[in-house]
Formats: structure tokens, sequence, C-alpha cells
């Protein structure tokens, strides 16, 4: 499941909002104050306050390849990264992040920031998520970093299949 959200929208989010792709999508809506995407430094996985552990940014333009330079805590699986500065190319698949972030080359393309959702695994359980990611522009306007949060949680199986 994927769905644009639409850029323009300068109400804030309901004080009291539940869904943490919208708490997310509030804050980049808030650094996108004209037609131009929110500069990269404008936003960081701190601003996301109480939603940290669950948020993710990449470095797109990495010279090693894109990758992570910040990974919540709820996201992090095992032993794994053991660096600052973990490529995604080595993400675990079976993981949250590795849904949610997968992705990542959309967002570049589009210019827009993208919703996921559905069924999946995480550490080698079923789990139904929500991911959202969005684009952050460097001085020149091209997309440089891409903040991205995730949350989900676990269903139960019957003969192999997810409940839900």
């Amino acid at each position: 499941m994927s769905h644009v959200i639409p850029f323009a929208a300068n109400s804030p989010a309901p004080a009291a909002e539940k869904r943490l792709v919208l708490r997310i999508l509030d804050l980049w809506r808030h650094a996108h104050q004209t037609d131009e995407l929110p500069p990269a430094a404008s936003l960081s996985a701190a601003d996301t306050g109480a939603d940290m552990d669950h948020v993710y940014m990449i470095d797109v333009a990495h010279p090693g390849g894109p990758c992570f330079t910040h990974i919540g805590e709820a996201l992090r699986t095992g032993d794994w990264p053991r660096k600052t500065e973990a490529l995604l190319a080595d993400c675990p698949e079976g993981s949250v992040l590795g849904l949610s972030s997968r992705n990542w080359r959309e967002i570049v393309d589009r210019r827009v920031p993208v919703t996921r959702g559905g069924i999946g695994r995480h550490q080698g359980g079923p789990v139904l998520y929500r991911s959202i990611m969005m684009p952050l522009a460097d001085q020149s306007g091209g997309i440089s970093v891409i903040m991205g949060a995730v949350n989900w949680r676990k269903v139960e199986e019957q003969d192999g299949r997810p409940i839900v």
C-alpha cells in the first residue's frame, strides 16, 4: 500500500494525534515553508521528541552509498548496526527498518513524502506496520537526506498466515 501525501497543508495536526506518521508529517510540513523542499538542516531526529525511537535518517548522498545517520532505539535489531553510518544495503530485510527504508529511491525520484504500510516480518514474526519517508534538500535543492519513521504491532499467525 502506498500513498502520496499532499504538499500544502498549513494546519498542524491535532494536539493529541495518535498516528506516528501524521505527527512526523506535521513536522515536515512546518519545515516546508516555500515551494522548495525543506532543507536537511531544518529537521533532525531530535526534533521528533518522544517519537525519536521510531525515527531514522538516511544520507542519500554519502560517498559509500546511502547510509543511516540515525536509527531510533526501537528500530535496532540485535547487534545491527555496529557502526554509526550503517549502509542501507546492509539493513536486515526481516526488520521494520528494512521494510520501511527499502523504497528510499522512490522518495528521491518523486520528491514528496510517501507512506507505506501492510503486513511484514520483524525479527522472525509477523507485524502490521505503517511508515513514512520524507525528502529533505541540500543547498542546491537536491535531495540529500530522507527522514523516516515507522511503527508496528505484532500479529498472530494461524496455519502460517498472519491474523490481522
